[in-house]
Order: C-alpha cells, then sequence, then structure tokens
C-alpha cells in the first residue's frame, strides 16, 4: 500500500468512534484494504514478468548488436592448439520456434497465476 492508502484510512479512523462501528462498515472497510493489496501485489507482479522478459531481450539484442557491429561470426579457428570449430549458422525457421515456444510458456506462466488467483480470491 502506499502512503496516500495509509493516510486516507486512518483518517477514516481518527473520525469515526470505534464502539460505534457496524460490522458491516467492517466488512466494508476490510474488503477495500484486501483489493487496495491485491491490486498492489498484481502491480509488483506484472511489472517482474515484464522486468525479465525485458532482460532476458536485451541479453539477446546486445549479443546481437555485438556480432552485427564487429562483424563476428563463430568460426573460431585456434592456431597454437590447431583446432578449428565449424562455423555455426543459425536458422531463421529455428529461431522463429524458440521464440514460440518461449512467448507460449510465459502465456502460460500468467494464465496459470491468474487461474490460481482466482481460485483462492476467498
Amino acid at each position: 500500500m502506499n502512503k496516500d492508502d495509509k493516510n486516507r484510512l486512518q483518517g477514516l479512523f481518527r473520525e469515526i468512534k470505534l464502539e460505534d462501528t457496524s460490522a458491516d462498515f467492517e466488512s466494508k472497510l476490510m474488503q477495500s484494504v484486501h483489493a487496495l493489496a491485491a491490486k498492489e501485489s498484481k502491480k509488483k507482479a506484472l511489472k517482474t514478468i515484464f522486468t525479465v522478459i525485458a532482460g532476458v531481450v536485451g541479453m539477446f539484442g546486445v549479443l546481437a548488436g555485438i556480432f552485427k557491429v564487429f562483424d563476428l561470426s563463430f568460426k573460431i579457428k585456434l592456431e597454437p592448439i590447431n583446432v578449428t570449430i565449424p562455423e555455426m549458422k543459425f536458422d531463421p525457421f529455428i529461431i522463429s520456434i524458440a521464440s514460440v515456444v518461449l512467448l507460449l510458456l510465459i502465456s502460460d506462466t500468467l494464465i496459470r497465476k491468474r487461474i490460481w488467483e482466482k481460485k483462492h480470491k476467498d
């Protein structure tokens, strides 16, 4: 909960005498407190998920940028040892399949989390 919500709740409790509160008021107040807490936790979870996705995409983007800028390939020849590593070529079909699998994994995780939240809402 952020500071404004806490101040609002403190103000509500100061205005009302504790012995005069009804059960209905307390119930509604607790529901609003739980709703605010759930909203904040959802925001945190979405922020975390998007941060992880951005980090993964950023890592691959930086690597691709380095190879593109310096015109590097994966063909490496080690002179002192006389060992050559064959050149690796990436098939766009394989990359697209890997991207689809990654997106399906992320969406599956989000859907499962949403279903779990609905079951444990009460």
